[in-house]
C-alpha cells in the first residue's frame, strides 16, 4: 500500500473543506450508503430498535477492549465465542438511543431468548450468533467506496499525496476491525439517533423518509450534473435546491417498501404520519416527495449543517488511522 500523508493539525478543518466543496456528489455517496445500511439493518430482525441495541452493545464491547489495547482483525473477531462486556446499563443504552427504558429493557430480553446475548446483573457477554447474524461485508464495502472517492478529492486538493482504493480501505477496515468500525458505528448511532429523536420520533419513519430524501438528492445530482455551471455554494443552498425540485420524482409506496425492507402497510403508516407532521407531500399520482413546513425546514437545516462537521470528523478518524 502507498504511503497516505495527512496533516493531523487541519485533518477535519481539510475533509470539512473538500466535502463542502463538493456537497451534492459526496451526499450521493453518503446516503446511498446510509440507504443500504438502514435497509440491511432492518431485514436483521424487522426491528431498528432492537438492532441498533446490538450494535450499541458491540460499540461498547469494542471501546472497552481498546482500553486495554486488545485490537481484532475482521476473521479474528468472528471467531471468538463470546465477548464479555462488564460495565453494562439499560438506562445508558436507553438514554443513547433515545428509547424508552421499558422497551430497552424488552428488546433485550427478546436478544437474550433468541440466544444473542447472556445477561447478568451488571455485565452482558455476547454470544457468537450476536456477531455472525449479520457480517458487514457490504457495509463495509459502502464506506470504503465513500472514503476512497473522499481521498481522491483529498489528492486533487493536495492534503495527500495518494488516492487510496476501495479495495485497500476494505483491507483496511478488516485488519484494524475492532478499532476501526467503531468509528462507523459510533457515528452512526449518533446521526441517526439525532434525526430519531428531533424530527420523527422512530427509526422506521426515519428510515422511510430517508428513502424518499435519497431519491430526490440522486434528481438533484443529476441536475446538477447536467448544468453548465454548478451553483456557487451548494453546501449551503443545498436544501433549497433539495426541496424545490418539482415533476415525477417522488416514490410510491411499495418502491419505498421494496428499498427499506419495510412491510408495505408499516411504510403506509409511516408515510401518513410524515405527511401529517408536514415532512412529505403526496402528487396526484400517489407519488411522495420532500415538503416541510417553514419551522421544520429551518430545524431541518441546522442539523444538516451541523452533520457536515460530524461527517468529517468520522472521515477523519479514517485517513488519520490510515496514516503510514
Amino acid at each position: 500500500m502507498k504511503k497516505i500523508i495527512i496533516s493531523p493539525e487541519a485533518q477535519v478543518k481539510e475533509v470539512y473543506s473538500v466535502l463542502s466543496k463538493n456537497y451534492s456528489g459526496t451526499m450521493t455517496d453518503f446516503l446511498e450508503m446510509q440507504r443500504s445500511w438502514l435497509h440491511r439493518s432492518y431485514l436483521v430482525f424487522n426491528d431498528l430498535d432492537k438492532y441498533l441495541i446490538l450494535m450499541s452493545l458491540f460499540s461498547k464491547t469494542f471501546q472497552s477492549y481498546s482500553k486495554y489495547f486488545i485490537k481484532y482483525d475482521f476473521d479474528q473477531f468472528h471467531s471468538v465465542n463470546e465477548y464479555e462486556l462488564k460495565k453494562f446499563s439499560i438506562v445508558d443504552v436507553s438514554k443513547e438511543l433515545s428509547i424508552s427504558k421499558e422497551t430497552t429493557r424488552r428488546k433485550i430480553l427478546e436478544l437474550e431468548k433468541n440466544g444473542l446475548i447472556k445477561k447478568n446483573k451488571k455485565s452482558v457477554l455476547m454470544q457468537k450468533f450476536a456477531y455472525s447474524i449479520k457480517k458487514p461485508d457490504l457495509s463495509i464495502i459502502a464506506i470504503s467506496r465513500l472514503l476512497s472517492n473522499l481521498s481522491k478529492l483529498l489528492k486533487e486538493n493536495k492534503i495527500i499525496k495518494n488516492q487510496i482504493s476501495t479495495r485497500d480501505f476494505e483491507s483496511l477496515i478488516k485488519k484494524n476491525f475492532s478499532q476501526w468500525w467503531n468509528y462507523f458505528i459510533v457515528f452512526q448511532i449518533q446521526y441517526l439517533t439525532e434525526f430519531k429523536k428531533k424530527f420523527f420520533g422512530d427509526y422506521e419513519t426515519l428510515s422511510v423518509w430517508k428513502i424518499i430524501a435519497y431519491n430526490q438528492n440522486l434528481f438533484l445530482n443529476k441536475k446538477l450534473n447536467n448544468e453548465v455551471k454548478n451553483i456557487e455554494n451548494i453546501k449551503d443552498k443545498y436544501l433549497d435546491e433539495l426541496f424545490s425540485l418539482t415533476g415525477s420524482l417522488g416514490l410510491n409506496a411499495m418502491t419505498i417498501s421494496d428499498l427499506t425492507g419495510i412491510p408495505r402497510p408499516t411504510v403506509v403508516r409511516k408515510l401518513n404520519k410524515l405527511m401529517k407532521t408536514k415532512w412529505i407531500a403526496r402528487d396526484k399520482n400517489g407519488l411522495y416527495h420532500l415538503f416541510a413546513s417553514e419551522t421544520n425546514f429551518k430545524e431541518l437545516n441546522k442539523v444538516r449543517l451541523n452533520n457536515i462537521n460530524r461527517i468529517s470528523e468520522m472521515v477523519s478518524k479514517f485517513f488519520n488511522a490510515a496514516r503510514i
